[in-house]
């Protein structure tokens, strides 16, 4: 396994299964126990992910649960307790691409709904394959999804004080996209990302989560990026990094490439990846991102805090 802690990379190659789950480029509570409550969370739902897997569950249906778990836990900015965007409403995005398939369904502004990873999951054996409203409160309907309230009171109070303070549109916010990459016994892929957005954008603005610039898998590698959205977008990252290790350009190499591109134009963006061959690869150019690598023996590595960044 190889890390620089400096560039904040890290890299490894794992036989068999592999699980990796990122909890956004930017926790709501960076403290030295937020990141610890973050990292567990992380850790546990890799854990089920990995006994589901070995039970024979269809990879798109992990990746889901996955992101159904982190849509349920307030301390991540998807599903319930999402960042409201500047008129108060919390609209979520999320999408899920089965690499085997190369198949890619997505979410975009679904409102009062919990769990849009239900929906792309379903997406998945539709002719619509990204729906919007109206689409995703009919779908929502015909799974008997419940309408939920998404807002919790500590993003309705911090809402309420941002806009007191400095009114609409403050500057970003490091607070985002979750997301998992899996690879199984046979090599096969899947990429799945959900979010809540930015926090207090203009009502209806929408991210990279529901495009391939922000989550892509093939039968070559699986990618799944976080960070400020527009950039992502504008670097089309986890497509790019997949195009590189497709056309045959090692998935430590693709990564650091694709790193040194994102430091020089000073983006703010992160991403877990691996390979077919179970190379793995995580990056970050912002502070902090908590992580998780998860193999069949357990744990393999975990997001860790510098001393500098202790609170």
């Amino acid at each position: 396994m190889r890390y620089d802690r400096i560039m904040k990379q890290k890299y490894g190659k794992t036989n068999g299964i592999i699980v990796l789950i990122h909890g956004g480029a930017g926790p709501q509570d960076p403290s030295a126990d937020g990141i610890g409550r973050a990292n567990d969370a992380l850790a546990q739902i890799a854990r089920e992910a990995m006994a589901l897997i070995l039970a024979g569950k269809p990879l798109t249906r992990v990746a889901c649960y996955c992101l159904q778990k982190l849509e349920d836990d307030p301390q991540f900015n998807a599903g319930i307790g999402s960042a409201l965007q500047s008129d108060g409403v919390p609209r979520l995005s999320a999408s899920l691409m089965n690499g085997e398939k190369q198949s890619f369904s997505g979410v975009i502004g679904a409102t009062a709904i919990p769990y849009p990873s239900l929906l792309v999951e379903a997406l998945q054996t539709r002719r619509a394959k990204v729906i919007t409203h109206p689409g995703t409160e009919l779908l929502a309907r015909e799974l008997k999804i419940p309408i939920h309230s998404n807002i919790t009171e500590k993003r309705a109070l911090r809402w309420l004080s941002i806009m007191q303070k400095e009114g609409y549109f403050p500057k970003y916010t490091e607070c985002d996209t979750v997301g998992v990459v899996i690879r199984d016994q046979k090599g096969n892929l899947v990429a799945a990302s959900s979010t809540g957005g930015r926090g207090h954008e203009f009502p209806g603005r929408v991210g990279d989560t529901p495009t391939v610039a922000g989550n892509y898998a093939s039968k070559h590698a699986a990618v799944a990026v976080t960070g400020h959205g527009e950039q992502i977008t504008n670097d089309a990252v986890a497509a790019r990094i997949e195009t590189r290790i497709r056309d045959g350009v090692p998935l430590e190499k693709a990564c650091r490439r694709t790193f040194k591109e994102g430091c020089r134009n000073k983006r703010r963006y992160g991403w877990i990846t691996v390979s077919r061959r179970g190379h793995w690869g995580v990056a970050y150019t912002t502070q902090y991102m908590p992580y998780v690598v998860w193999g069949e023996q357990g744990l393999i590595d975990i997001f860790t805090l510098d001393e500098k960044d202790r609170a």
